[in-house]
């Protein structure tokens, strides 16, 4: 829907900031470089709730979201929709995380990714309970979260948070101190928690399609998973693919390509925990290929 337009004028003793944290992709899974930009307010904004700008935090909606909160949500999947991009799903967890950090920010009187008595943005939301391959964050200081968005969309670095089309979930926090509003917006691409026999399942599912047959899964299979090398069991395997991904509906090409070759007529599928210690969530996956 479109977001009815309210003007607004911006005071000069309050200074809107912004900083935006990316996640550029890198070998495996997603790292964060922090962005600090300080941005000057546009006096246009958007506003589609409360004129009384000074009071927007102390109104809660039924999903317990503030007003100037549901704003930001709405601001968010709009511009997404504006570029054909699906809507971001509110993550509760996510959302704990943001408000944490909102916090952090109102009680520290400053916009940071991470101040020095807290984890970093990836820590911050594992130990909150999220699951994702990425995850990236937008922080802003206004008189009002018209003027925060507007201000984000105005930035390179979190205009490409807003609207990236790999994350699919959203946190949003917003704290009022002093008539002045903190802003936290965590993105993420979340990974389902899946157990090691749902992981095999959907594995294998994938596997027969390309029309191999797909046997039981066996502890062999498994122990074979947690290996870095070599296999488990008296039966070998005649070739073995490990790897880790944080999406199970596709098999990696070097596996395709084996598969295709057609010297193999079974295959065995084998999930296990993950050892490495990492706020990232991921599979492993292990499968082995017989004649």
């Amino acid at each position: 829907m479109m977001l009815p337009r309210k003007l607004y004028y911006l005071t000069l003793y309050l200074k809107p900031r912004i900083a935006s944290m990316p996640s550029p992709p890198t070998p495996g899974l997603k790292l964060l470089i922090s962005l600090m930009k300080p941005l000057v307010a546009m006096a246009i904004a958007l506003l589609s709730v409360n004129p009384n700008l000074n009071a927007q935090s102390a109104f809660t909606s039924e999903n317990n979201l503030t007003v100037a909160e549901q704003y930001l949500l709405a601001a968010a999947n709009e511009a997404r929709a504006n570029q054909g991009l699906s809507p971001l799903h509110l993550d509760p967890v996510l959302t704990e995380a943001s408000a944490a950090h909102a916090r952090a920010m109102a009680d520290h009187d400053a916009i940071s990714h991470q101040f020095n008595d807290e984890p970093d943005l990836a820590e911050r939301g594992a130990i909150a309970g999220a699951h994702f391959s990425l995850i990236s964050e937008n922080v802003g200081e206004a008189p009002s979260s018209v003027i925060i968005h507007d201000l984000w969309m105005h930035s390179p670095g979190h205009r490409a948070n807003l609207l990236d089309p790999n994350v699919d979930s959203i946190g949003i926090a917003v704290i009022n101190r002093d008539n002045q509003l903190y802003a936290v917006e965590d993105f993420a691409s979340t990974v389902q928690t899946l157990t090691l026999n749902q992981q095999e399942h959907t594995v294998a599912g994938v596997l027969s399609k390309t029309g191999m047959k797909v046997a039981e899964t066996t502890n062999d299979a498994r122990q074979t998973c947690m290996m870095s090398t070599g296999y488990a069991g008296p039966r070998q395997p005649w070739f073995i693919m490990r790897y880790t991904a944080s999406s199970l509906n596709e098999i990696p090409t070097q596996l395709k390509a084996r598969l295709s070759t057609g010297k193999y007529h079974q295959a065995v599928v084998g999930a296990c925990p993950t050892t490495r210690r990492s706020p990232f969530t991921a599979y492993n996956i292990a499968v082995l290929l017989y004649p």
